[in-house]
């Protein structure tokens, strides 16, 4: 039992950490919901650990578990930028453009020059119709990118973001 508990415990300080971005760790996500439950086990009130946990739980597909940790954060700090961005993620992949847009742009006025924000951004104003929008963020967004990772990583947002299937296992 000593050896599982520390064997857990080497898995919860090993592993990256997540943003609403979806920058998870490697780990496939039934370990990282592991971890990040285990994290809070330890500190029930750690934001950034819910939101690792919202993520994890987002990109299983597991919208629901995704939205009710989110909404924790939010009932916490309303004006945290990891949880807006969330929630705008859940309602794209819910394809409600109008209340992403509400939960998006909340987190654009507080950092409006954020890579990953503008590609969300990009996909809900795509969605609601605004053709012209959506390009000017997502021109905005690849000029940002850093390397071939960041814009390998909008690719794969954007397919996220549009299917309305799950999101499978950790690459």
């Amino acid at each position: 039992m000593q050896k599982l508990f520390l064997a857990l415990i080497m898995v919860v300080f090993m592993a990256g950490s997540a943003t609403a971005h979806g920058n998870i760790s490697k780990l496939p996500f039934s370990v990282q919901i592991l971890q990040y439950k285990m994290k809070l086990y330890m500190n029930a009130d750690d934001l950034e650990t819910i939101n690792n946990l919202a993520m994890a739980y987002f990109y299983s597909g597991e919208m629901a578990n995704a939205r009710t940790q989110l909404e924790l954060i939010l009932e916490k700090d309303p004006h945290n930028f990891n949880a807006l961005d969330g929630m705008g993620m859940i309602y794209l992949k819910e394809k409600n453009s109008s209340k992403a847009l509400e939960y998006l742009q909340k987190a654009q006025k507080i950092n409006g020059n954020d890579m990953y924000l503008l590609v969300h951004l990009a996909v809900a104003h795509g969605m609601a119709g605004q053709e012209e929008i959506a390009g000017k963020e997502m021109n905005l967004a690849k000029s940002l990118a850093t390397g071939e990772y960041d814009m390998t990583w909008i690719e794969n947002e954007i397919n996220i973001l549009n299917n309305s299937q799950q999101t499978g296992a950790a690459e």
